[in-house]
């Protein structure tokens, strides 16, 4: 099976090596020519239009400004596309694309062992997240850090309502509510100290921690933490399985309209 990736910065090379691990020898598209060291042994392109070999499935991990524009390319031959993170910068643009059954975008997050085994018939009283990175992204923490989240909250919870944001020394907060329980969610880019991936839900049954960096989540008496494998893996294993996750497209035009609307 050929699987063309497109970019090969900090997340496509991510991408790449869990392809790679999986035995496949990917093709490999980037405008920027040097970048064809990145991996000797694959086919190597600086534009989709000169790529020989016959795609079947695509990964996408570019400046969002093009994710629409490639994804479609590809879209429209019916060849599966696994788009990353924010998939576009409107949620207009995005809407182009976003009822193609072909098209899946990244929720790395959604593989983790704490979301993985959240128990069932939770109802939050009270919720707060921190994400809090020392690398950074694109457009800004709330685009970068707080839209996984964002989909978490909906995947776990259902929709979101988001309420105020603001920012103060560097850190992001957000403000919500899900099941008419408030969130806090607070993100940064190049956070001085340990970083922070972590969620503390209040729930009248005791307390829920969810860790994002330990991989691990904690109620009660029971105890939950990744043993082998790794959560980018799973779920670039699941596209090329074709094994879907259903309602990614629809957790992130949902994410583009509450980014919208706090204007930020």
């Amino acid at each position: 099976m050929h699987v063309l990736l497109i970019g090969l910065g900090n997340m496509g090379r991510k991408y790449l090596k869990k392809i790679k691990e999986l035995g496949l020898k990917p093709v490999l598209c980037d405008i920027d020519p040097e970048k064809a060291n990145v991996c000797n042994e694959c086919p190597f392109y600086c534009h989709i239009g000169d790529v020989k070999e016959d795609v079947q499935k695509v990964i996408i991990a570019v400046d969002p400004k093009d994710h629409v524009k490639l994804a479609r390319e590809f879209l429209e031959k019916g060849i599966p596309v696994l788009l990353e993170k924010p998939p576009a910068l409107t949620s207009k643009e995005f809407e182009e694309i976003s009822g193609d059954p072909n098209l899946e975008i990244s929720e790395i997050e959604l593989y983790s062992e704490a979301v993985k085994n959240f128990p069932a018939n939770v109802e939050p009283e009270e919720i707060i997240i921190e994400r809090l990175n020392r690398g950074s992204g694109y457009i800004n923490p709330l685009w970068d850090l707080a839209w996984h989240d964002l989909y978490i909250l909906q995947y776990l919870f259902g929709e979101v309502e988001a309420e105020e944001v603001n920012k103060k020394e560097g850190v992001w907060e957000l403000k919500g509510k899900v099941r008419n329980a408030p969130f806090t969610l607070r993100v940064a880019w190049k956070y001085p100290k340990d970083q922070r991936r972590i969620w503390r839900i209040k729930t009248n049954n005791g307390d829920i921690l969810m860790d994002f960096v330990k991989e691990e989540l904690v109620y009660g008496n029971y105890t939950r933490y990744r043993l082998y494998g790794d959560k980018l893996g799973e779920m670039v294993s699941d596209f090329l399985k074709g094994v879907r996750r259903e309602g990614s497209t629809k957790r992130a035009l949902n994410n583009l309209k509450i980014l919208e609307s706090l204007k930020v």
